[in-house]
């Protein structure tokens, strides 16, 4: 059946298509719309999805009578991928068909945002709804894929509406839980909002649901008790998803369930005014005037609580409960728990009709787990579970089986497990690439030392250096291939350095290029270089590939094991601390390979906790505190972004709400401050506590802050001398006073014949080895040789220069070059004060006696006073 796209007008061929009402995807502009196809299969009509009340209850009414609902009034979307209505509905271009003139506020509306922005390079729109789009989205930083939630343009204006966006969105971007899609980051581009999130390859339970119809009671009750346990997490921490359906939970290869799309999130602190101002701009379904509460209903009418579709800003976690309960319905019998033919109707059985027990849709659904499922949907939220500790425990009690720490593998497993870690651990090439590494760095410090003993100082720092450009080499190779969390989080780091970060470090290898030029080696050590790459390729190749291969059946073999076991429902800590407490004593490998980094350390510090775990080999520890050092830049750079984000929309809030501009400056930059804060103690309270242990009173006073509009803040005073001291030893002072002592110093020793292969050194030792000279005599070459004059650079007079007299200068610029790592006003000055005393502290009075000179003393007091500071550097 030919029909023409309601937004572009191209024309588009219909196949298998039956009556009924549909949501197909033009395959031109990606747009989806609305399609009604009579019986009579003659006529039909194409609407654009609009947002206002008449199409969103007839939209709703077609969508109830699917397996699964959408939110009236919003298209339907999930983070991975958008699927759609009916699967026997495509859609194929007629070639043979003219493009008509595309509606020019459709395509506004549906236009991508431009195709790199603020660190991410978009892929492909994933799916849209009534809030915005989602997008497939690269993180450039981390070279990882991100789904990329943008709000869309409309409520841009709406400054009451960004503010509680960006509010929830980072008070959820405060949970971690493997069975929720964690929020990564939050931004701004082009006036709309975004937040980025964890991608998660496979599909959800809609989907799954459209393709089998139903799932077998245990099945569903084990995806059903993976999710329960992600809103508990949630729900410890005083936050309501109230969107809970199959749409919203993913399920990714491996088996685990996440809930994702917590937009609807509401957290203690948000007030019923607030939520429900929210929630009646958002252009989401409002119930009719004759019915109680405020007449705000968010979230989806086919999975929604009685109280909700009354009062969405009036409910509690057991709302999410009945939600949870819906899905659980729908995943045993196929179909929702009502149908309706709009939105108001479907809301009104939620809140007055009762259900239909699902062992009489469906007869292998047992009469005990249909029993669960009506309690959790009773009408009165006092009927229901309580809790979501108490819904867990049910259905686990139904499956048999327990968790909580209280997990005993079975001996067949645990050998199978066994058996897989020793597989991967031992693999020959493996092995060998160890014992190649070992023999390589005994062979470079051998020859190192053995040339520096036959005095060629030159080419045992060039072997050394073949040594840290092959390792430098190897480093960028794997990182590419393998995207390990060193090079990441390195990555990541570059990523985010300014302008004037990637100015100092350019200056800073310029020296060091000038450096090795004026000592004669730079042309040696560009060779080593060559012969490092080559010989990092070569292991690459020649190991790593041939490893990776080799470690491939054990890696899938754990996937099956970890597959299986997730099946069962087991807990998803409770599966990690198995990895790790059965696994032997060389553990980490392996579980990294599979978990990640960060889950590795936090089983690590679970096995610890424990102390029932034996001794353990660390994995690789050499790269943690590179790793911890750069996670402290990275916080403090994402706090500064939030700090800045969450100012700038309390301000529009303000201001949108009549402030004045001063007092909508003071307030939002208190509240921004306080919401960091209080982020901040929530993470650190968390990491000081077990992954299982349920989050306390204090935890809860911490997450409801992240939402207050007000908050007992005292802002700091002015400090105009702690900014002028910070302008006067900030990092671009430091930068320059450190080139400048480097190069200094670098031609002072080019001068005075200091530096490796000088002429002056080569014409003495010459002179001394052919024996020109008696012994008397080149005993005093070689000590005139060692004598030093100041620096002189002629024009310059020499009262600026004279100070400029040992490689004492040299050694406080690096100093200097060490201390732009940190922050803090206090370090800075410490620093320079150091680096000042040990360059020129020998012409400042300090005097000493034999064999200790005065530049000794200058550079030991110096350094104890740099070290002081780095003492009191800022994290």
């Amino acid at each position: 059946m030919p029909i023409a796209c309601p937004y572009c007008k191209h024309r588009i061929n219909l196949k298998a298509a039956k009556p009924g009402r549909y949501r197909p995807r033009c395959p031109k502009c990606e747009r989806p719309f609305a399609l009604e196809i009579p019986k009579d299969g003659v006529a039909y009509r194409a609407e654009v999805l609009a947002d206002d009340a008449t199409f969103a209850n007839r939209e709703s009414a077609n969508v109830a009578q699917s397996p699964v609902a959408v939110a009236a009034g919003a298209n339907k979307s999930h983070i991975f991928g958008y699927s759609e209505t009916n699967p026997e509905l495509h859609c194929a271009s007629n070639s043979d068909a003219g493009d008509a003139d595309s509606d020019p506020a459709a395509e506004r509306e549906s236009a991508l945002p431009r195709s790199e922005f603020k660190g991410y390079r978009i892929m492909r729109e994933l799916g849209r709804g009534g809030m915005g789009a989602v997008f497939l989205a690269q993180q450039l930083s981390l070279n990882r894929p991100v789904a990329l939630k943008v709000m869309a343009k409309r409520w841009t204006s709406d400054a009451t509406f960004v503010a509680r966006f960006t509010r929830e969105a980072f008070a959820a971007a405060q949970l971690s839980h493997p069975n929720i899609v964690h929020i990564h980051d939050i931004g701004e581009v082009d006036g709309s909002r975004f937040f980025s999130m964890e991608f998660v390859p496979g599909r959800s339970l809609a989907d799954l649901i459209r393709v089998n119809g139903k799932l077998d009671p245990e099945t569903a009750v084990g995806y059903i008790l993976q999710a329960a346990r992600g809103l508990k997490h949630a729900h410890d921490r005083g936050m309501i998803h109230r969107d809970v359906k199959p749409d919203n939970m993913l399920l990714n290869d491996q088996g685990l369930v996440k809930v994702a799309d917590l937009g609807l999130v509401k957290t203690p602190a948000l007030s019923r005014d607030a939520d429900a101002l929210s929630g009646s701009q958002s252009g989401l379904q409002s119930l009719p005037a004759d019915m109680t509460g405020a007449r705000i209903a968010l979230g989806t009418p086919a999975y929604m609580s009685p109280e909700q579709c009354r009062d969405a800003a009036a409910v509690d976690h057991r709302a999410d409960i009945y939600s949870l309960g819906c899905t659980l319905y729908v995943l045993v019998t196929g179909r929702t728990p009502f149908q309706g033919t709009t939105a108001i109707e479907l809301m009104t059985k939620q809140a007055y009709e009762p259900i239909v027990p699902p062992e009489r849709i469906v007869a292998r659904v047992p009469p005990e787990l249909s029993a669960v499922i009506q309690r959790m949907m009773a009408k009165s939220p006092g009927d229901r579970y309580q809790s979501m500790d108490e819904v867990i425990r049910t259905l686990e009690a139904w499956l048999g089986i327990r968790s909580g720490g209280s997990y005993c593998p079975r001996e067949e497993e645990i050998t199978r497990l066994e058996g897989i870690v020793h597989a991967y651990n031992t693999a020959p090439k493996a092995v060998l690439r160890t014992r190649v590494l070992q023999g390589y760095l005994g062979v470079v410090f051998f020859t190192s030392i053995l040339l520096l003993f036959f005095g060629r100082a030159g080419w045992s720092l060039g072997v050394i250096s073949l040594l840290v450009q092959s390792a430098l080499a190897y480093f960028v190779i794997d990182g590419v291939a393998n995207k390990g969390p060193l090079f990441s989080r390195v990555r990541q780091f570059l990523w985010g350095l300014s302008w004037w970060d990637w100015g100092i470090a350019l200056a800073g290898v310029g020296l060091f290029a000038l450096l090795l030029a004026m000592s004669g080696l730079f042309w040696m050590w560009l060779g080593f270089g060559i012969i490092g790459v080559g010989l990092a390729v070569g292991v690459h190749v020649g190991l790593d590939w041939p490893i990776a291969v080799q470690r491939r059946e054990p890696l899938e073999d754990c996937e099956k094991l970890l597959r299986r076991l997730r099946a069962q429902a087991l807990d998803e800590e409770d599966l990690r601390t198995f990895a790790a407490k059965f696994s032997g004593r060389h553990w980490e490998g392996m579980f990294e390979a599979v978990f990640g980094y960060e889950a590795k350390l936090a089983a690590r510090a679970a096995l610890v906790r424990g102390g029932s775990a034996g001794p353990r080999e660390k994995h690789a520890a050499w790269r943690e505190p590179i790793l911890n050092a750069i996670d402290r830049i990275e916080r403090a750079r994402k706090e500064a972004r939030e700090r800045r984000m969450l100012a700038a929309v309390e301000r529009a809030r303000l201001i949108a709400e009549g402030a004045a501009q001063a007092e909508a400056d003071r307030k939002a930059k208190e509240t921004a401050d306080a919401m960091i804060r209080t982020a901040e103690a929530y993470r650190v309270h968390i990491g000081a506590s077990t992954p299982q242990a349920p989050a306390s009173t204090e935890v809860r006073s911490i997450m409801s802050g992240a939402s207050k509009a007000d908050f007992a803040f005292v802002a700091p005073k002015a400090d105009p001398l702690g900014r002028f001291i910070s302008l006067a030893v900030g990092k671009p002072t430091r930068a320059i006073l450190a080139a400048a002592l480097l190069a200094a110093c670098a031609v002072w020793a080019q001068q005075n014949g200091l530096l490796p292969g000088s002429e002056v050194q080569e014409q003495v030792q010459a002179a001394v080895e052919s024996n020109d000279l008696g012994e008397l005599q080149a005993t005093a070459a070689l000590d005139q040789s060692r004598a030093t004059s100041p620096l002189a650079i002629d024009g310059v007079p020499p009262r600026l220069t004279q100070w400029v007299d040992s490689f004492n200068v040299g050694i406080a610029g690096l100093m200097l070059l060490g201390s732009l790592a940190f922050r803090g006003n206090a370090m800075a000055l410490l620093v320079i004060v150091g680096a000042a005393i040990a360059a020129t502290g020998h012409h400042l009075g300090i005097r000493t006696v034999e064999p200790i000179s005065n530049y000794h003393i200058a550079l030991l007091l110096g350094s104890v006073i740099a070290l002081i500071g780095f003492r009191c550097r800022q994290r």
